[in-house]
């Protein structure tokens, strides 16, 4: 129940590109989110290999280590490093895992940060309302089935819903 009321309130406050004053926000919606979904994969996942794609991230890290994933990813692209620091790329695809915790892990002002489950929960919820608001997140993306975090120094504290 809580999740469809969440799916609600997330469709009535959320838009599209033409929403989107930020060049940044906008040309990776449009020319990497917006493109043909691969529906072999979770709408997650989907996002994370168009992350991948269109910043060509090569540092990633999985928390929890999924060897599904890992193996997906490797047959898609073949430059990925995992485990080595500072990462590009985070994605969390654990359900118990607080998203303080990976706060922690290292990341560089062109990493990003892949949330699954954002609103699966009114916890989680309120784990990434409270992440939005620390202060070393510029740029946050909620996309209703996952969440993205940018920590862009030169761009001002922006914070999208965008229907994907």
């Amino acid at each position: 129940m809580y999740r469809l009321l969440a799916y609600l309130k997330f469709l009535l406050s959320s838009t599209n590109q033409h929403g989107v004053h930020s060049p940044f926000v906008y040309n990776f919606i449009t020319k990497s989110l917006y493109q043909k979904r691969n529906k072999k994969c979770t709408i997650t996942e989907d996002v994370l290999f168009k992350s991948i794609s269109y910043f060509k991230y090569k540092k990633i890290g999985l928390v929890p280590l999924n060897n599904s994933l890992k193996s997906t990813l490797n047959s898609k692209f073949d430059y990925l490093e995992y485990g080595s620091t500072p990462y590009d790329i985070i994605y969390v695809n654990s359900k118990k895992e607080l998203f303080g915790n990976i706060l922690k892990q290292t990341y560089h002002n062109n990493s990003a940060l892949l949330f699954e489950g954002i609103h699966s929960s009114k916890e989680r919820t309120q784990q990434w309302e409270s992440i939005k608001e620390l202060p070393e997140v510029t740029v946050s993306i909620d996309l209703f089935y996952c969440g993205l975090i940018f920590f862009r120094r030169e761009q001002a504290k922006q914070h999208f819903k965008i229907r994907i």
